[in-house]
């Protein structure tokens, strides 16, 4: 990366600054640039660094009059108070989306995705071209890149660490697993056969391709080649035909996964994970009856207490004689029985 040519830069600002009044800060941030590096460049001309520090020191003076004729003055002097937001803001530790490298298409769409977590809505917002499937493709293409997921995922941490923990967050946490809906993480749909759509009911083909091929495997095999008199176009994603002799219109039944990069909300906090066997993919899910107990037991709605007690009800006697063993034993069954 070329190093910035600060005179030049220094330029550009003074020009800025006389059209606007806007301050070194500001405008090394609209540029995509650190202040606490830029700071001992980019910086308003003596003159004007003259003129402002004799406009605090007349807003100060202003202050301390106004001060003395009144008991109490919790007034602050504004020149040390900006310092002070400057230095907070220049800290290394303190987030700032600026350090991911962002152009101002994506830093606008991260500010906005912030808002409400929308992606399509925070790309139409930041700018982004489209409507319907067109903005929802360009918004996932821009989620996607990694320097702006990377950004969010650090910016929803940062807002995690700055928020405290209270007992309805946790509460809320439970609710969100306990009535969470299952069917955004995964559904079980009756989907069409390859008999519904095709012409005559007869099978359907997804394409040439996949019928040339069926065709090539059944000669190795030395069986009569298949037919395509169903026709083209396969797709298990349509609905039972309701009059396919086939299926009866029952169609075939298939597991769906969602994509669990998209979940928010209640689902994001269901979903604990996925797993890998023989049998296949499964879904993990944290258990939903557990969290509504502990929603209940919160409430105080279920009272959890044991009672242990002898024949009839009556109190178990604690009186222990110097018996041996087969005498506790005998004394237990006669209680007990």
């Amino acid at each position: 990366m070329a190093k910035p040519d600060w005179s030049e830069l220094q330029k550009q600002f003074l020009s800025d600054h006389a059209k606007s009044g806007i301050s070194p800060k500001e405008w090394c941030e609209e540029q995509g640039l650190k202040y606490s590096t830029a700071k001992r460049y980019i910086k308003i001309a003596n003159s004007s660094a003259n003129s402002q520090k004799k406009s605090a020191n007349e807003t100060a003076n202003s202050q301390k009059k106004k001060c003395v004729k009144e008991p109490i003055c919790n007034s602050t002097i504004p020149i040390a108070q900006s310092s002070e937001q400057d230095n907070a803001h220049d800290n290394e530790n303190t987030f700032n989306l600026r350090n991911y490298g962002l152009n101002d298409m994506q830093f606008r769409f991260v500010n906005e995705y912030l808002v409400d977590l929308n992606r399509t809505a925070a790309y139409k917002r930041a700018g982004g071209n489209g409507e319907g499937n067109t903005a929802y493709v360009g918004a996932s293409r821009m989620y996607r890149n990694a320097k702006v997921n990377r950004a969010i995922t650090d910016a929803l941490a940062d807002r995690e660490r700055r928020t405290q923990i209270t007992q309805d967050a946790v509460l809320k946490m439970w609710w969100d697993i306990a009535t969470a809906d299952v069917n955004e993480l995964t559904e079980y749909r009756r989907l069409c056969c390859r008999h519904c759509w095709g012409f005559g009911f007869n099978y359907q083909w997804r394409d040439a391709v996949e019928y040339e091929d069926a065709v090539k495997k059944a000669m190795l095999a030395n069986k009569a080649p298949p037919q395509d008199v169903g026709g083209y176009g396969y797709d298990d994603t349509l609905d039972p035909n309701p009059d396919c002799p086939r299926c009866n219109g029952s169609g075939i039944g298939r597991a769906h996964f969602h994509d669990t990069r998209d979940l928010t909300g209640a689902a994001r906090r269901l979903f604990a994970g996925v797993k890998e066997g023989k049998f296949g993919v499964e879904v993990i899910t944290r258990n939903q009856d557990d969290a509504l107990k502990m929603v209940a037991q919160h409430l105080g709605m279920v009272k959890t207490r044991t009672e242990l007690t002898g024949k009839d009800g009556e109190p178990i006697k604690t009186e222990v004689a110097n018996m041996t063993s087969q005498e506790a034993a005998d004394a237990y069954k006669k209680l007990m029985g």
